[in-house]
């Protein structure tokens, strides 16, 4: 049996989306994205622990960084089994949250062969790597929760240089 990505050449975007609604555009030019770069002592969970968002309803947990309450942390990682083979399988995840039981703080899903500009293309790592950034982006109106900074983390040095380059 054929899952709804072999069968459809693409994954359902209006599941995976809960901001679907709102137009998809590429970038406007208006964010620049930056390295961030911690103090050479710090440890993530000096700078970022785990703590409760106050603005989202019901309250829930996210890494919020401690001398800036209105910045989080996102960790992504894309992967591609096979990458530049024939016939390759990857995946993405995003994760904004502690995962504790009973929580939904994470999205992940196998990568698309549409990506959600409309731009098809075979699975890759860079990808993969790109669509958990895409996917952590879109997921909630992180500005609702009172969010005016995301940090992204990611291994990718693809994605970094991309972005802040």
């Amino acid at each position: 049996m054929k899952d709804d990505l072999d069968h459809a050449g693409s994954l359902d975007i209006e599941r995976l989306d809960p901001i679907r609604h709102t137009e998809v555009s590429r970038g406007s030019g208006l964010v620049l994205p930056t390295v961030f770069k911690p103090p050479p002592s710090a440890t993530p969970q000096s700078l970022i622990p785990a703590s409760i968002g106050r603005n989202a309803h019901p309250h829930v947990t996210r890494f919020i960084r401690v001398d800036d309450p209105k910045s989080f942390l996102i960790c992504t990682d894309g992967a591609c089994l096979g990458n530049g083979q024939v016939e390759p399988k990857a995946g993405w995840t995003s994760v904004f949250g502690p995962l504790e039981q009973n929580t939904n703080a994470s999205v992940n899903e196998r990568l698309e062969h549409q990506g959600p500009l409309g731009d098809f293309g075979n699975p890759t790592n860079n990808r993969a790597e790109l669509r958990a950034i895409i996917g952590a982006l879109r997921y909630r109106n992180w500005a609702s929760e009172g969010f005016t900074t995301l940090v992204l983390a990611t291994d990718s040095e693809y994605v970094v240089k991309g972005a802040t380059e």
